[in-house]
């Protein structure tokens, strides 16, 4: 890049899938500062995750350092690396006042906010609201399968509105222009006619034709069972006095014999011009008008309620910092201060994130973008591709040398077949963002990652599995698909098959941690992992249901006995859960329990009081009074032992997991009570958790490991990958619908300058439940330019999610497919023709073709009956937990040889006595220990080699810190002469150690400590130890010696004789203000 362009317009750099994104992120911004370009701390740079960003960030400054870039390294701390909405929260907190909030501005957190919208949404919807929304569902028959939750798609249309900063009138604008949208395929209500028209005619001609078709000759099943319909319809419409539109519909498409055609023609014909109805219109436009009109209302009251609190939500902060950056006087202090800006995962970004980062790169000097459009798969959390693909073109397109071109992820044949699949389903990209060149070649080049070829062990990157119903009548329905599928891969690993991890160089086993089984929904995940189980074979999947664990439920046992000791219940659970009782036995105690009540007998205690495990619960809840949730959770664990008894229940990997969230749980729910300022206890932890297991929200841990396969959707694994990878759900439909929320962009071109926009939101409700099809709005809808646009964004949407599930892979890329034809892929690769077959069984070759060859695929057919067998999961290594020990006395790790007199070890007796002076002459009222201190302050310092008035000053300096009175310094310098004379008698000194500091361990336990004098002598190790102790006589030093020194020297002198070499050692202990030394004799 040259660095003296001005880059106001981004810098996009295409980074397919496994091709280094984030190291050529890291090099663009280690480039650019090496050439002093930009500032470190003037960077902004967001990811997607916070993971993302502290990677980035460690990354750059590790290649700083490298690079012995320190100061910029240094800096880069103040460079504003995070995710978008980390950016967010800091411009806004910087620019509060130009914002309009406050600079303490408390910022809602995700699961905080449908908390407090729907108690919004609760002020505004009255019983007359609530009322007329729930009868249109009826009439739409949107409650025809199960209660459908409208407020739902309220909720869905404030985000979208809120998100994309539609105004209260551009949303009223929209709502009018939602109905008569819709209205285009219904035509003009036929209100010519008199109130109740319709259903009078409908009722008088089921009369008529119920009376035809009992009088005709056709005794067809078929006539049969239409006639008992229409008696039915006719029932209910004199009942009700209306019909709902699903049953008119189903009316105009009645189905009977061949000779009763004529006989029903006028019926159905009237029937289905029910779209003429004036009433169907009226509730049409009566439900799309109420979601709107709910909507505003709900927005209007969530925002009051938030300006009444100082709270803002992310989607506010979003907005704020938007329209901050239109303002003038910010926008001149972020151009003095960004230099760079960075955006990471660019794809994956909402229309006003990328207004916002539109803005930004206008104010910066140099903008680069890096993603990959392929990869834009969130399009349900408001990711809009075609908004990034019009910013692409009106900067110019993608440079060939930002174009990443190596895959450094997955073998060559798969690197290959993916550019194959996709160079043709992504039309709207030039095959070079699309296609990829492999490091992983099959034999060596100048551009391979290894200079070796492909290990022999390896087989067929490209494998095809084709399952053969091995029975009569029809192919099973689910979950054969998926019994099959685990049954073959027990076999792949059971072969073995040999796979390259991650970052090593010779294969190893495939074990089923190597293995991701991919789906489009998590119904479709939880069947495979059933079936997985059947199959002898583990499953790490996240799903709801904790609290339904047999581990979850002894722990919530557990804390409901610790709340309320008389729940009867809670005891019973723990009871079977955790003394192991059975069940009978448990029942027959409560039946006596309870009947010795009613008769007035007398019962000693609580039921079950006398339970080991009940009686030390009892113990335990007088720990718990002043604990929080999380902790009496944790001391619950610890106490109780709860891990080590689930943990023999089997399956101890997931069950811990399931242990460990309900941990993560508790800290969750007292975070939730410290952001909505309220208080947290026990009981409301557990009314937070049953609240979440309404929701389906209580998840369960992962169980990941190298002894489960993962199983996950499609969306879930963007950014994984795993040596094997199987690509499930192929035979899926279409997914495109016109229903629901859509924007719909008013002109063709993309303003940059205004990307939110010439945009208006329309809303659409099926008003048939199944039974659109062959319906007048199903034949106008699917010939119109909006079922048109919906399919083709299905198609693109589910292209890329495609293309998200093949790059997984590593090593191994497994399509399974039986009778029934791939769709999912059969559209992707035929350009939306889904009965176009893909995969032929029995085809050496695979059908797609690169660089003029085709590229192999195994072709394997497995013959699988009706029904499976079950098979066990294969024995593991058990986890062993010990049983607690309970509190014990524990000895200190470290030693307090003043505390501790070693008796057992050995006994200390008083040896020689040495004098070798006079007390010092000292003036009255003097603090002894200050003097003694200084004393041995000098003994320590001087050495015989010093002039006299050297000594003589030192003396006089030591006197003066210690404040020795009127102490002569000659008197010291003599008591020093005196000392190294006595030494120099008594032994036969080779060398001296002053303060000799040490560190010994004695039994395992660690004493550290320092000898003040250490003297090595042709017979042994003399250790000195000084004391300031001042007893008057000698009997006292003696006695002072033995207690307070004893231990002391028996563990010095054993770590002399260790560090020394078992030489013999003498302790003494040196009385420095009366010139004696003690040995202390150790047996």
């Amino acid at each position: 890049m040259a660095i003296n362009e001005q880059k106001k317009a981004p810098r996009i750099i295409s980074a397919g899938a496994g091709s280094g994104k984030t190291y050529r992120l890291a090099t663009e911004m280690v480039q650019i500062l090496k050439e002093g370009a930009v500032r470190a701390n003037g960077i902004i740079a967001t990811t997607f995750t916070r993971k993302a960003a502290a990677e980035l960030q460690e990354r750059v400054r590790v290649r700083l350092l490298e690079e012995g870039l320190t100061g910029q390294a240094d800096q880069l701390a103040n460079a504003l690396i995070g995710t978008v909405h980390g950016l967010g929260v800091r411009l806004l907190q910087r620019f509060a006042y130009e914002a309009g909030v406050s600079p303490e501005v408390s910022i809602i957190a995700d699961e905080d906010q449908q908390i407090l919208f729907n108690l919004s949404l609760a002020t505004v919807l009255t019983g007359e609201r609530v009322e007329k929304m729930e009868y249109l569902s009826d009439r739409l028959g949107l409650n025809k399968r199960e209660r459908y939750d409208w407020r739902r798609e309220v909720k869905r249309v404030t985000d979208i509105a809120r998100a994309n900063d539609f105004s209260f009138e551009a949303l009223e604008k929209s709502k009018h222009q939602s109905f008569e949208s819709f209205q285009e395929f219904l035509g003009q209500p036929d209100k010519d006619k008199p109130e109740g028209y319709f259903e009078h005619r409908l009722d008088q001609l089921m009369g008529e034709t119920i009376t035809r078709l009992e009088n005709n000759t056709d005794e067809t099943k078929k006539t049969r069972e239409a006639v008992n319909t229409l008696k039915a319809f006719q029932r209910t419409l004199n009942l009700r006095q209306y019909l709902y539109w699903h049953e008119w519909a189903k009316i105009s498409k009645l189905d009977v014999g061949a000779k009763s055609r004529d006989d029903v023609a006028e019926l159905l014909e009237f029937a289905a011009s029910h779209h003429r109805h004036p009433e169907f219109q009226e509730d049409i436009r009566d439900f799309i008008y109420n979601i709107f009109e709910i909507a505003i209302a709900a927005i209007q009251e969530y925002d009051e309620y938030k300006k009444r609190r100082g709270l803002i939500d992310y989607t506010d902060m979003e907005v704020l910092v938007n329209r901050l950056l239109d303002k003038p006087a910010v926008k001149a202090v972020l151009k003095q201060e960004i230099d760079l800006l960075m955006v990471d995962e660019f794809q994956d970004t909402s229309p006003i994130q990328l207004e916002i980062f539109l803005k930004l790169s206008k104010l910066a000097q140099y903008s680069v973008w890096v993603g990959d459009p392929k990869q834009s798969i969130y399009g349900f959390r408001g990711a809009a591709p075609e908004l990034m693909q019009a910013i692409i073109r009106k900067v110019g397109g993608v440079k060939p040398e930002d174009i990443q071109e190596y895959s450094w992820r997955s073998r060559e044949d798969i690197v290959h077949a993916v550019n194959a699949l996709f160079t043709k389903a992504f039309t709207d990209l030039p095959p070079e963002q699309v296609a990829l060149k492999a490091k992983r070649a099959k034999q060596p080049n100048e551009n391979s990652l290894d200079k070796t070829p492909e290990p022999i062990e390896m087989e067929d990157a490209l494998i095809h599995w084709h399952f053969v119903y091995d029975g009569e009548g029809r192919l099973p329905g689910r979950p054969w698909m998926e019994s099959s599928i685990a049954a073959s891969l027990k076999k792949m690993l059971d072969k073995p098959t040999y796979v390259i991890p991650k970052g090593a160089r010779e294969p190893q086993k495939a074990v089923p941690g190597d293995v991701a089984i991919l789906c489009r929904s998590n119904a479709e995940c939880q069947t495979v992992a059933e079936a997985l189980h059947r199959a002898g074979l583990r499953a790490a999947i996240s799903r709801s249901g904790l609290l339904a664990t047999a581990e979850a439920k002894l722990i919530l046992a557990c804390l409901k006995y610790l709340l309320n000791q008389y729940d009867s219940l809670s005891v019973a659970e723990i009871l079977l859960l955790a003394s192991g009782q059975p069940i009978e036995d448990i029942i027959e105690s409560r039946l006596e329990y309870i009947d010795s009540i009613d008769n007035g007998k007398s019962w000693k205690g609580q039921w079950a009081g006398d339970d080991a495990f009940i009686l030390a619960m009892d113990q335990l809840r007088e720990q718990t009074i002043e604990l929080s949730s999380a902790e009496i959770l944790n001391l619950l664990l610890e106490e109780m032992g709860l891990r080590r008894i689930v943990a023999s229940w089997g399956n101890e990997q997931q069950r811990l997991d399931n242990v460990d969230v309900l941990r993560k749980m508790a800290l969750q729910y007292e975070e939730a009570c410290n952001r909505m300022h309220s208080a947290a206890s026990l009981g409301g932890f557990l009314l937070w958790l049953a609240d979440l297991e309404n929701n389906q929200a209580d998840m369960q841990g992962s169980g990941e490991g190298a002894h489960a396969v993962n199983v996950l959707t499609y969306h879930r694994s963007k950014g994984l990958e795993w040596p094997i990878v199987i690509c499930h759900s192929l035979e899926g439909n279409l997914r495109a619908e016109v229903w629901g929320v859509d924007i719909i962009q008013e002109s063709e071109e993309v303003d940059l300058n205004n990307i939110l926009g010439n945009r208006w939101l329309r809303y659409w409700a099926n008003p048939y439940a199944d039974q659109i099809r062959n319906t007048v709005l199903d034949e106008t809808l699917s010939e119109s330019e909006a079922n048109r646009r919906a399919r083709e964004a299905a198609l693109q949407e589910e292209a890329r999610l495609l293309y998200v599930g093949l790059t997984r892979a590593r090593d191994y890329l497994v399509f399974p497919s039986r009778a029934r034809p791939t769709k999912w892929l059969n559209r992707v690769w035929h350009q939306g023709q889904e009965d176009h077959p893909t995969l032929l069984p029995n085809e050496r070759e695979s059908p797609w073709e690169w660089n003029g060859q085709f590229l192999n695929i195994t072709n394997e057919a497995f013959p699988y009956p009706r029904d499976f067998t079950h098979a066990e999961l294969p024995e593991e290594s058990l986890l062993f937990l010990a049983e607690r020990t309970g509190r014990q006395p524990h000895e200190l790790y470290d030693i307090d040889a003043a505390k501790e007199p070693f008796s057992q070890e050995m006994s200390a007796r008083i040896g020689d006595v040495l004098n070798y002076q006079n007390s010092l002459s000292l003036e009255e009222g003097i603090d002894l220990y200050t003097v003694a201190k200084g004393i041995k302050a000098f003994l320590t310092a001087d050495r015989p080699a010093y002039p006299t008035p050297e000594r003589l000053k030192m003396a006089e300096g030591f006197i003066q810190r210690y404040e020795m009175g009127d102490t002569a310094p000659s008197a010291l310098a003599l008591m020093g002469d005196a000392w190294l004379a006595f030494l120099g008698r008594q032994f036969d000194i080779q060398e001296v150690h002053r303060k000799y500091p040490f560190r010994y361990f004695h039994h395992g336990r660690l004493f550290t400590n320092v000898i003040d004098l250490l003297l090595e002598t042709p017979k042994g190790l003399v250790i000195i130890q000084n004391s300031g102790f001042d007893g008057g006589d000698l009997t006292k030093m003696k006695q002072r010696a033995l207690q307070n020194l004893g231990s002391w020297c028996y563990l010095s002198g054993c770590a002399a004789r260790e560090l020394f070499g078992q030489k013999p050692v003498r302790t003494f202990v040196h009385f420095v203000l009366s010139g004696t030394l003690v040995e202390i004799e150790i047996r």
